[in-house]
């Protein structure tokens, strides 16, 4: 019997060497960086920490004011004081202007210097918790005509309590009993005002050990 087209049996060793030794890739191998790992994304930083402050934009703007006017008067009474005089224009996003009648020329000279300015502004930025720039203007007619400031408030405050304090004192059926029957009047009245509170906690005394 006579065969024909017989097909010669791969051998195993041909068979090895396609199995250690694979198709190779394109001609620009790693240069292309097609053998290189994925690089995984970068992390997104985590948002800055937003500052605390002790200012609170839901109340009205002539509280959140004197509150911040209090904040630098304890930090220091003198600037807080001399702030206290002048008129406030605006209070915007990481800025203050007031504004100084002629009558009040020595406080805006405390507060406009380089030195007063930096003391302001840095007590400023503690109370609204950003960074806070202060404008020193001299006020207008119009301004002087329809603002008055916190320390003119004050003023007119304490003055009207001492003339309704006095007018209860005098009018008063004891005192004017004894008046009477001392044949006396009164000539002056002291109005004793209370001390007003820090914007800052007082700073806690250790108690001395046994």
């Amino acid at each position: 019997m006579r065969v024909t087209n017989v097909r010669k049996p791969e051998s195993v060793a041909d068979s090895v060497d396609e199995r250690l030794f694979p198709e190779e890739g394109s001609a620009e191998g790693c240069a292309s960086g097609d053998c290189l790992p994925g690089e995984e994304p970068e992390p997104e930083a985590p948002p800055p920490p937003v500052a605390q402050g002790r200012d609170n934009p839901a109340l009205p703007l002539a509280e959140r004011w004197r509150a911040a006017v209090e904040t630098v008067r304890g930090a220091s009474a003198r600037h807080g004081t001399s702030l206290a005089h002048g008129r406030l224009l605006w209070l915007r996003p990481g800025e203050v202007g007031v504004a100084y009648v002629p009558s009040a020329a020595f406080h805006r000279s405390i507060i406009g210097a380089p030195s007063g300015k930096a003391v302001v502004e840095k007590a400023l930025a503690e109370h609204f918790g950003r960074p806070m720039k202060l404008a020193v203007e001299e006020a207008s007619a119009e301004v002087a005509a329809s603002t008055v400031s916190i320390a003119e408030q004050d003023s007119q405050a304490r003055a009207a309590h001492t003339q309704s304090t006095e007018g209860k004192v005098r009018s008063h059926p004891a005192v004017r009993s004894v008046l009477k029957l001392l044949g006396g009047e009164i000539e002056h009245i002291q109005v004793i005002e209370p001390e007003r509170p820090s914007a800052s906690p007082a700073p806690e005394v250790p108690e001395d050990s046994a």
